[in-house]
């Protein structure tokens, strides 16, 4: 996992840095031009900036400013014929006006947005690459007025864009409808942003590049947020012992599907399994049970019990609402099913109904995973889906805390907000996924972990908690992306089904300490 951090605290980490090496920041500031236009050069000549082409830096009052400029004198220095900067304004800070003399004297021009508008729209018409400088991680709010054009005439252009650090006009204050410039490329100082990963403006950052070796490795970083990798899955889903049957591996109990919606029962069932639970059984209504039944080998289908009828004694954990329906008597069997004390995942029409039971006062007693997509979320915050899309640190922790709930905000970058506030990052991005059960599927990998992992808690007679739970939540998002992602690339286009086939081989032989020798 890497941490990321809020803009505020990546300003902090600027200051103390500076102060405990006792480095004027002017040294801070070339060290990390210096980086930047390492990584930059190759693709500036790729695109012919500087030669045939024109490379043309935006460059705003901030940091992120002085950075641009110092890498255009890199550039200046390397060879590069044809540079040019715009600026926001004609006044700079201390460290960006000592650049700009440096530059002037060099004879690059230089031109002022708001004086010499058609002649800076003129250059970036005609640039090759633009190197965007304009904002940084300073920024509160939206870019106002003369900044929020420039930031549209780069979009607009439709050029190849590098931006410092963050996509100008993204800040850990950024909503849906802020102005934002669309990166080809960021070039991300470590460490990273969260906000480099809110789902709305993710797109806009391109292809992240990160910036190393500007800040000591050891600078304590306050932050609640991290970055998952596939590397983390190992330890957030340790496999049993080999001695381990099939009781001690986890068994959940899943009440899942109605008549119409089979499909996301059978998925979410044999999910399970491929999670690495030892026992799973499908608890069917009587239309639905004729259904069901032909298409669960090694899932035992049930009759759906009456009331009192179910034994929470013989189960590790639940699985509740894919495809379950919400009428009749499902809010008072929800109710009951978490009011006896297991652990569950909720997904689908269940999350609707959990929420009916908190404005209820209902509390569960034991550690939940809820996995909403963004309609779900909306309907549980009672909040617009934009919103946690656009900055998911803005209303997820509150909500994981408020509903004492692990929440997965799925997304083509998902969010895992704990109930104590710590937040997780999944890097999906694989259109794949993008599938009809697809998050039947996750729900059955997080349901089938956290079985796991009440199991071993037993063991040791401990109650499982919702640090256990989280990372139940992870290990089954990084599964599931690295299922989509390897099914796409070896078969293209692919059903639900398929991620399972894939998951079960990432969590049951991939996450193995023996994997790499084992022939197979």
């Amino acid at each position: 996992m890497k941490a990321l951090v809020a803009c505020s605290e990546a300003a902090r980490l600027d200051a103390a840095t500076a102060a405990r090496a006792e480095i004027d920041p002017l040294l801070l500031m070339e060290d990390a031009s210096v980086e930047i236009w390492r990584r930059l050069e190759p693709i500036a000549r790729e695109r012919g900036a500087g030669d045939s082409g024109l490379l043309l830096a935006l460059c705003g009052t901030g940091n992120n400013g002085g950075d641009a400029l110092a890498v255009v004198r890199h550039a200046r220095f390397s060879g590069l014929a044809r540079v040019a900067v715009i600026l926001t304004k004609g006044s700079l800070g201390e460290l960006g006006s000592m650049y700009a003399a440096s530059l002037r004297a060099l004879g690059v021009p230089l031109l002022a947005w708001g004086e010499a508008r058609p002649a800076c729209e003129a250059l970036i018409s005609e640039a090759a690459l633009i190197l965007d400088g304009l904002t940084g991680s300073g920024l509160a709010g939206a870019a106002r007025e003369g900044l929020a054009a420039l930031i549209a005439a780069a979009g607009a252009s439709g050029k190849p864009i590098a931006s410092i650090d963050l996509p100008s006009g993204l800040s850990d204050s950024f909503e849906e409808g802020h102005p934002l410039i669309p990166a080809t490329w960021t070039l991300s100082i470590e460490p990273r942003k969260a906000c480099l990963y809110f789902p709305l403006a993710r797109e806009s950052c391109g292809e992240i590049l990160p910036i190393s070796g500007i800040f000591p490795v050891d600078e304590p970083i306050a932050s609640r947020t991290t970055l998952l990798e596939a590397a983390d899955l190992p330890a957030l889903a340790p496999l049993p012992p080999d001695s381990a049957y099939k009781g001690e591996r986890g068994r959940v109990a899943i009440f899942a599907g109605s008549v119409g919606a089979s499909g996301a029962a059978v998925l979410a069932s044999r999910s399970c399994l491929a999670a690495g639970a030892g026992l799973a059984a499908l608890f069917a209504s009587s239309e639905l049970f004729p259904i069901v039944a032909p298409m669960l080998d090694a899932v035992m289908v049930k009759h759906e019990p009456g009331e009192g009828a179910f034994d929470p004694g013989r189960w590790d954990s639940l699985l509740i609402g894919p495809g379950w329906g919400r009428t009749g008597s499902r809010l008072e069997c929800l109710a009951s099913l978490l009011g006896s004390g297991l652990p569950a995942v909720l997904d689908a029409d269940a999350i609707g109904l959990y929420r009916a039971l908190v404005e209820r006062g209902f509390s569960a007693p034991s550690p939940l995973i809820l996995t909403p997509h963004p309609g779900e979320f909306a309907a549980l915050a009672g909040r617009d889906s934009g919103l946690a899309l656009a900055n998911p640190t803005a209303l997820l922790p509150e909500l994981a805390g408020a509903l004492k709930a692990v929440i997965v905000l799925k997304s083509h970058v998902t969010w895992i907000a704990a109930p104590g506030g710590e937040l997780s990052v999944w890097e999906g991005r694989e259109s794949g996924l993008g599938t009809a059960g697809s998050g039947d599927v996750l729900a059955g990998l997080a349901g089938g972990l956290l079985a796991r992992a009440v199991s071993k808690a037993k063991v040791s007679g401990a109650r499982t908690t919702d640090s256990e739970a989280c990372d139940a939540a992870k290990a089954a998002v990084i599964a599931h992306g690295l299922a989509g992602r390897r099914a796409r690339s070896e078969r293209g286009w692919f059903e639900a089904g398929e991620i399972i086939v894939e998951a079960g081989r990432i969590l049951g032989r991939e996450t193995h300490p023996r994997s790499a020798t084992d022939s197979g």
